[in-house]
């Protein structure tokens, strides 16, 4: 589980050839390091809920990373499956469905820690300590960066997806994590003003 890993040992995995870790679970990893910075800050502006919130956030994050690690290796797994006759084509077509189905779950908690994150952002922008605003804008660049994790990796499941009704709440999400998106640049904003007056 890569909650247990050392940050080497996660980045060898990473760069390995083996089809997981990937995309979703570094996005993951990133939201949990923006909440850490965020926590941090409050520390530093007494503002000890929002650091407590935040530690529930890298919490939800770490496990949404491994959730993102088990699915990805069930898609992998299902795109691996024998397709020399018809029910072999069909019983393979549909374990890619059930294992896309499961696999879209992590990018869309990771769209949803985005949002909690922001929250708790915007209250130590609001009255936190000046001097950790590098720390805040450092976690909004790795909130940005668990949103394109989350966008890019929806979109590639979007593709092979034949359920409308999911690919349509899909792209209902994808939406949403552009106006995260866009939030996130404009608190960035907000802070490089905030440090350079």
């Amino acid at each position: 589980m890569i909650r247990h890993e050392s940050i080497e040992g996660y980045l060898q995995r990473l760069a390995s050839g083996d089809p997981t870790p990937g995309g979703g679970a570094t996005g993951a990893l990133a939201v949990a390091e923006g909440a850490g910075l965020v926590s941090m800050a409050a520390r530093y502006s007494d503002r000890d809920d929002v650091s407590r919130r935040c530690g529930d956030l890298i919490r939800v994050c770490l496990a949404v990373a491994d959730e993102d690690e088990r699915g990805f290796g069930a898609v992998a797994e299902a795109f691996g499956l024998s397709r020399g006759s018809d029910q072999e084509r069909a019983d393979r077509s549909a374990a890619i469905q059930e294992a896309l189905a499961e696999a879209v779950r992590p990018p869309v908690a990771i769209v949803d820690a985005v949002e909690r994150l922001l929250r708790e952002a915007e209250e130590v922008l609001e009255d936190g300590n000046p001097n950790t605003l590098s720390d805040v804008g450092t976690a909004l660049g790795c909130a940005r960066a668990g949103l394109t994790a989350a966008v890019v990796t929806l979109e590639t499941n979007l593709a092979p997806l034949k359920d409308d009704e999911r690919s349509a709440d899909l792209r209902e999400r994808i939406g949403r994590a552009e106006e995260l998106a866009g939030r996130v640049d404009a608190l960035v904003g907000r802070v490089r003003e905030l440090i350079t007056g």
